[in-house]
């Protein structure tokens, strides 16, 4: 019965034997070794060569060989081939080489300040423009008036108050003039048809 246990205490050890310990005491003992290193580290060997001797064999077996299946290309779905026929239309072939064109073009500024022009006007940043142009030069006459004589830091004191004053004008004129109503996203607690 004493085998019997021994055995089972021998089988618990083994298959819990750790190999990172036996590293470890190997590694300390070859870096620094002393006699309590090199016997710990002798022990655990003798432990893992324990450990290997008492497994138990399996049958070999032969390793059968699989034949590989070669991947073989699909052909292209309808809507594949519709998706690439469409990018071709639209990017043209990649592998062609760009050819250059024989006239080089030149751009013309008269046209480009013309259309930009018409954009101007048709967007009506033209009129913003003006209106704020307006302000800004009636906030500066305004300024000029009511400004007595003073020395040069009051001088500099009050241009920049009046600017501030000018940039405040041109930008209420800009809000009444943006076309994006306020908020209507937006209701508020009172609106509610149900209490909270």
């Amino acid at each position: 019965m004493n085998e019997f246990y021994e055995f089972i205490l021998i089988h618990y050890l083994m298959s819990n034997f750790n190999f990172a310990d036996c590293r470890k005491a190997v590694n300390q003992a070859t870096f620094r070794p002393t006699a309590a290193r090199k016997a710990a580290a002798a022990k655990l060997l003798s432990e893992a060569l324990d450990f290997i001797n008492n497994l138990e064999e399996v049958k070999e077996s032969s390793k059968k060989t699989t034949k590989r299946r070669r991947k073989t290309t699909k052909k292209a779905t309808p809507q594949q081939r519709v998706a690439d026929r469409q990018e071709k239309a639209f990017h043209g072939k990649a592998d062609s080489p760009v050819k250059p064109s024989k006239k080089a073009k030149t751009a013309s500024v008269k046209e480009a300040a013309e259309s930009a022009k018409a954009v101007s006007e048709a967007t009506g940043a033209a009129q913003r423009a003006a209106k704020k142009a307006e302000a800004k030069a009636k906030a500066l006459k305004q300024e000029a008036k009511a400004q007595p004589k003073v020395d040069k830091s009051e001088e500099r004191l009050a241009s920049l108050e009046a600017k501030i004053e000018a940039l405040t004008a041109v930008l209420a004129l800009q809000m009444e003039s943006s076309s994006t109503p306020p908020s209507a996203d937006f209701v508020s607690i009172d609106d509610l048809p149900f209490e909270l």
